[in-house]
């Protein structure tokens, strides 16, 4: 089965929630006409990590959802990370939603302490694993990438594909693409690293780039370099099975460790 994926690497603007808006959804709208079956967002495209008024932002968030359901057609999901509000707590969240209901969500469960996420946001406890098309998918962000148990575990709970909004800066591109391809070659599976092209912060600009797909191979689908852009990739899903029956790896692991299911519950 091919699977249809709309990728967007533009500039997230610190804070500037009507300049980050504009842009998304002028490139969300133009992606749709390509009638993708997701389209994945940047992390926190809408807000950068304006870490003084993250709470305020919070509060808008299911108003943008709304938003951007009323602009979909009805068979593409959104894949969006964006600052979620749960008991005075901050978490931050990928959404994954149609036009009419939010299908899946994923709270973070690595926050990057470097750069003070952990002082400002919740963090998430559980792994997300949902179904669309008869594919598993597992969502995780950014950080993520450097834990390969959490991408073990969604697999053990069935995950296919992944996807994965980042920022994530062009000068540890090194990192993001090694890590990100380690990932789909340990699991068997397909990766899609959805990262801004640049971001500012209160002092500078920092470029970012290069989003990539993996195939379960490990071979490169697509990779982007610093510019923005606006894509879509298709996906041969039955790619993961042919690997997995080539080189049983999960299999035998599935056989000797102990494996945590705990699949999401929507």
């Amino acid at each position: 089965m091919l699977m249809k994926i709309g990728l967007i690497q533009n500039y997230v603007k610190l804070g500037d929630i009507e300049n980050n808006k504009s842009l998304f959804f002028s490139e969300i709208a133009a992606l749709l006409k390509e009638s993708p079956d997701f389209i994945i967002l940047p992390e926190m495209w809408l807000t950068g990590f304006d870490y003084e008024n993250i709470f305020k932002f919070s509060e808008n968030t299911f108003n943008i959802i709304k938003e951007l359901q009323n602009i979909l057609s009805d068979d593409t999901l959104i894949v969006s990370s964006l600052p979620e509000q749960s008991n005075s707590k901050v978490f931050n969240t990928i959404f994954v939603f149609n036009k009419s209901k939010i299908i899946a969500k994923y709270r973070k469960n690595f926050l990057f302490s470097p750069l003070r996420e952990d002082i400002y946001f919740e963090k998430g406890n559980d792994i997300t694993v949902f179904e669309n098309k008869g594919t598993k998918i597992g969502l995780h962000t950014c950080y993520e990438i450097r834990f390969p148990e959490l991408f073990r575990l969604s697999t053990y709970n069935g995950a296919e594909l992944f996807f994965v909004p980042a920022i994530w800066p062009a000068g540890k591109k090194h990192h993001w693409l090694t890590l990100i391809k380690a990932r789909a070659i340990e699991n068997q599976a397909f990766i899609v690293g959805c990262n801004a092209n640049k971001i500012s912060t209160k002092n500078k600009e920092v470029a970012c780039g290069y989003s990539v797909v993996i195939d379960p191979w490990g071979n490169e689908v697509f990779i982007a370099d610093e510019e923005p852009l606006s894509t879509t990739v298709s996906l041969d899903m039955s790619k993961v099975k042919e690997v997995r029956d080539t080189i049983p790896s999960l299999k035998d692991a599935m056989e000797v460790f102990e494996i945590n299911k705990k699949p999401y519950k929507g």
